[in-house]
């Protein structure tokens, strides 16, 4: 069960990195490693992400799915659903996603921002998956205000309902939704509709930046493990990994 056995530390450098090395030793699924501050937290595509000590839930996952490595995807838009469901359930936000792995809430004058990033790092040994670690990272109780670079772009919590909120009572909800949400996709149960329905970039024209490379097209859906189906007159190109950019009119919406 996710959560029935939470290590958690003042300041490390990743918990990520940390809970891999429990992996390693064996320990079993469901751990969680929950840290006050990062000093090296990580993002997709190597990004750093460093908020304030003590204000924000990062913690990480140990998974063993029943999955293949190529179904490991799934445990993205799994973790990404969760997260909205519970900032929906607990905080009575309004919520969406951006593929691949952002949650987006709306602020007071109805626009929305990224509050939450997700990471899955997996290892895999004779084609089989041997473990998949889910990383988390949930602005909480601290304002942009104090970051006005970063304002136009993301959120917190406390920005979003108007106060600070108890981040161990949040954490208890995340981690009960994530039980949830992980034995359903292990029981062979789809997540794509619902995935789906809360990716408001579908049906619109994008730029995806993937590595060096920059594609345009229309982002027509999202298979099975959430990789992007992307339109480009009659070919259909499958994106499992990238940065996307809304176009509306010749301008760019991140």
């Amino acid at each position: 069960m996710i959560g029935r056995n939470i290590l958690r530390f003042g300041q490390v450098t990743s918990t990520n990195t940390l809970l891999r090395d429990y992996a390693e030793r064996g320990e079993p699924e469901g751990l969680v490693i929950a840290a006050d501050e990062q000093t090296a937290g990580r993002g997709r595509l190597g990004r750093r992400w460093i908020v304030p000590r003590a204000t924000s839930l990062q913690f990480s996952v140990l998974l063993r799915p029943p999955l293949s490595p190529q179904n490991a995807a799934r445990l993205l838009p799994m973790a990404a659903l969760a997260v909205a469901r519970t900032l929906e359930q607990e905080l009575r936000l309004e919520t969406q996603l951006k593929w691949p792995n952002d949650v987006l809430v709306a602020d007071s004058k109805g626009s929305f921002k990224k509050v939450c990033g997700i990471l899955i790092e997996s290892s895999v040994q004779d084609d089989a998956l041997r473990y998949a670690i889910l990383g988390i990272g949930l602005n909480v109780n601290y304002t942009m205000s104090d970051y006005p670079e970063l304002a136009s772009l993301a959120t917190t919590v406390q920005d979003a309902v108007g106060h600070p909120v108890d981040r161990d009572a949040l954490q208890a909800a995340l981690l009960d939704e994530l039980d949830h949400r992980y034995r359903r996709v292990c029981r062979g149960e789809s997540l794509q509709e619902e995935y789906r329905a809360r990716l408001t970039m579908l049906g619109q024209r994008v730029r995806v930046a993937r590595g060096d490379q920059i594609l345009e097209g229309i982002a027509s859906d999202v298979d099975a493990d959430g990789a992007l189906i992307l339109t480009q007159g009659d070919a259909r190109l499958t994106i499992f990994a990238g940065d996307v950019t809304i176009l509306k009119e010749n301008k760019e919406v991140i």
